[in-house]
């Protein structure tokens, strides 16, 4: 054997990196923006209706929810969210009628939209035989004022 010798070998210390407490502060930061943010939900529409002083909260029916009518001013035309147009709507509102009569219809018209589309709207309600019918606003009331 030689005698020779190199040079002596430092021992380092091994590092351990304990990254549990990151990742425990990473989750916690992702649950906290997720829970306080706002989503928009998909498919909503954002309507400017009209305002009304005098609106008042629709009438109970032994439907909690009204069949939705929406008609927006570029012509889009909703019936329960779902696309809808002016020449295939009565037999649609017909075929609610006969399953449902006894609910509710709430058309929400854009404040812009011609009154005629509107009362075409009203007209293919009533001939599809529903009777109770509102009109969506915005209502202009103060908070403490009751009718």
């Amino acid at each position: 054997m030689s005698g020779i010798v190199f040079g002596r070998r430092i021992r380092r210390r091994h590092v351990d990196l304990n990254v549990t407490s990151f990742v425990d502060v990473l989750f916690l930061l992702l649950i906290f923006f997720t829970l306080t943010s706002t989503f928009k939900r998909a498919g909503e529409i954002a309507l400017d209706l009209p305002t009304s002083s005098t609106a008042g909260p629709a009438g109970s029916t032994a439907h909690s929810k009204p069949l939705e009518l929406v008609l927006t001013e570029h012509g889009t035309l909703l019936l329960d969210g779902a696309p809808a147009t002016f020449d295939g709507l009565l037999p649609r509102l017909r075929a609610v009628s006969q399953r449902q009569p006894d609910r509710e219809v709430m058309i929400e018209a854009e404040a812009r939209v011609a009154h005629g589309q509107v009362v075409r709207l009203l007209d293919a309600v009533r001939d599809a035989g529903f009777k109770g019918v509102s009109i969506g606003v915005h209502s202009a009331r103060p908070a403490g004022r009751t009718r």
